[in-house]
């Protein structure tokens, strides 16, 4: 391969192809996420599922069904980190079965390169169990009980109202930022709250803007008047 084209039929021939494909979508996402901030969870979902759920409902099938991918570690980690490794091995695996034992002389059908295609991924798969299943503590929880941030103070970080917000709430274990809802009056972006409920229903705190700093002085003055 001594050229850019013959590069790029290599990897987009055959089943070449998917892997490649993944890689460029990974590389993709990297590149906008630097250059617009998107974060580690913009493309994360959550894969939990009760384990008393019973196995008889279609929720119960549901459950099921996620624990292969839960064993793969997908949902312990942020996904894409997760599919930045499974890209790169599903390549490397492609790469590699390609080298060892290449098609032959006769035409290659579609079912020939659907069964390489599996076989490379699942490959894939062993190697990005074998390499994450140690990056699950570096991405492990902080389990705390949402209603003890009641009284806390935070900062919104959109206009939040009774219909849409989020608050941003700085804690010694680690930052939090929330779906966060008011009981009244919007309330700017960038403004000081304080957390006066939590509803575990939808998830979400309800906040209300915090009395400005001046206030309280005023507050306090005025009360110290009072006592002269």
């Amino acid at each position: 391969m001594n050229s850019f084209s013959e590069i790029q039929e290599y990897l987009f021939t055959g089943e070449m192809t998917f892997a490649s494909g993944a890689v460029m979508f990974v590389v993709a996402y990297w590149v906008i996420s630097i250059l617009t901030g998107l974060g580690l969870d913009a493309l994360d979902f959550d894969l939990d599922f009760d384990t008393d759920t019973d196995v008889g409902g279609f929720d119960g099938f549901l459950g099921i069904g996620l624990v292969p991918l839960r064993w793969l570690n997908l949902g312990s980690i942020p996904f894409m980190v997760w599919m930045t490794f499974l890209s790169v091995s599903f390549l490397t695996a492609s790469i590699a079965v390609h080298e060892w034992k290449e098609y032959s002389g006769e035409p290659v059908t579609n079912g020939a390169i659907a069964i390489r295609v599996l076989l490379n991924l699942v490959a894939g798969l062993a190697i990005t169990k074998i390499i994450t299943q140690p990056m699950r503590k570096w991405f492990k929880e902080d389990f705390f009980e949402p209603s003890e941030m009641v009284g806390s103070s935070g900062t919104t970080r959109i206009t939040t109202g009774p219909t849409r917000g989020k608050v941003f709430i700085e804690r010694q274990a680690g930052d939090l930022f929330s779906e966060a809802r008011t009981a009244g009056e919007s309330i700017p972006n960038g403004t000081r709250v304080t957390v006066v409920g939590y509803d575990s229903d939808q998830k979400m705190y309800i906040v209300a803007e915090s009395p400005a700093m001046d206030e309280d002085v005023a507050a306090t003055t005025n009360k110290g008047s009072d006592d002269v």
